[in-house]
């Protein structure tokens, strides 16, 4: 069945078969599957269709919508970056300026992220004066992806080499705090949720997702423990709905040259050349020989998506899973939305 909401078209569908556009994956519809639902949707100029597969929680046949909320995991990363971005804008951050001089001492890291009260521990390694927003936004700060019960520590020299971090992300939103005066989730509502009309994000947890929460599942199809996110994580506890990401990701599409959303896309780093892959300034980037295509990915425990936007093409893919299997669909889904040669499929982090 496909109806109209905000000028969108949404489809619900459940059948067998190879996935075509509108059509929902075998894996999450088929026999074995191994999937329980996710939401996918495509970008085509100016229409977007949203396509809801497969359950959000399998026990109370609670089926997949458009308004269906999701850990966002990483895909928290990318509207963190905005809000950087809307700052440099504003002429609050410096790119290129150390993050520890915005800080009235030194930097105190939470190794208890994940839990209801902070755990803190005082950085005083020289090197975090080398840290820049520029650096962290593209994965060279020399930070370690996490250091959950743990001071934290150097992974390696800043500025040297590529290397995922989502305490790089902590280390900026506690400047982007300090120089504003805001939280965090103040912050995303007035640069990037109330701007787009995303009114079902937050990077905390709000009662009104009760009922609309998709239930996690490992990769055997076990259903997991719901996290429930108190405190905000920069790179990881975003809330949301399809419908709204989806808002997000055509913005970052059809960005106007020079704005906060098309800088997310200058390419700052290579991660990896076999693969043709670089980094920009808050997402990934595939080469092709018409641009860049930008794309990032999320996985937090019973969650993972994806997205990947070509601006050239006016053209790009979203979806979100509520399984530790999530990732699994990219080939067929990239095949689909975005036919032709992605090396990104080869990356391991595609392969959790």
């Amino acid at each position: 069945m496909k109806f109209r909401l905000a000028g969108w078209l949404l489809a619900g569908c459940g059948w067998l078969g190879t996935a075509q556009a509108g059509e929902c994956p075998a894996a999450i519809v088929g026999k074995g599957a191994q999937v329980p639902g996710a939401v996918i949707v495509s970008f085509r100029d100016a229409r977007t269709d949203i396509d809801a597969c497969g359950m959000a929680d399998v026990a109370g046949q609670r089926t997949m919508s458009s308004e269906t909320v999701f850990q966002a995991a990483s895909l928290s990363k990318p509207v963190t970056a905005m809000i950087a971005l809307a700052l440099v804008d504003d002429g609050k951050l410096d790119l290129d300026r150390p993050l520890a001089d915005y800080l009235d001492g030194s930097y105190r890291h939470d190794q208890a992220l994940l839990g209801d009260q902070p755990v803190w521990d005082v950085v005083e390694d020289p090197r975090l004066r080398k840290v820049t927003a520029r650096l962290v936004l593209s994965h060279r700060g020399g930070l370690p992806n996490w250091a959950f019960g743990e001071p934290l520590r150097f992974a390696a020299e800043p500025g040297t080499e590529w290397k995922y971090s989502g305490e790089g992300f902590s280390l900026l939103a506690t400047v982007l705090e300090h120089i504003t005066g805001e939280s965090l989730p103040a912050l995303a509502v007035e640069r990037v949720f109330t701007p787009l009309g995303m009114r079902d994000s937050s990077f905390v947890w709000r009662d009104d997702y009760a009922d609309r929460i998709a239930t996690g599942y490992d990769k055997q199809g076990k259903p997991l423990e719901a996290m429930r996110f108190r405190r905000p994580i920069a790179a990881a506890s975003l809330y949301t709905t399809p419908a709204d990401y989806a808002r997000f990701v055509r913005a970052l599409m059809l960005a106007a040259p020079g704005s906060a959303q098309a800088r997310l896309r200058e390419r700052m780093a290579e991660v990896d050349a076999a693969y043709a892959l670089g980094w920009g300034l808050g997402v990934g980037l595939e080469e092709h020989t018409q641009g860049d295509c930008l794309f990032h990915h999320g996985i937090n425990n019973g969650f993972q998506s994806f997205f990947m936007t070509c601006p050239a093409q006016r053209r790009g893919v979203l979806w979100f899973t509520n399984s530790d299997n999530g990732l699994s669909l990219a080939p067929e889904l990239l095949e689909t939305y975005l036919p032709g040669p992605h090396p990104v499929l080869g990356w391991p982090t595609l392969r959790p």
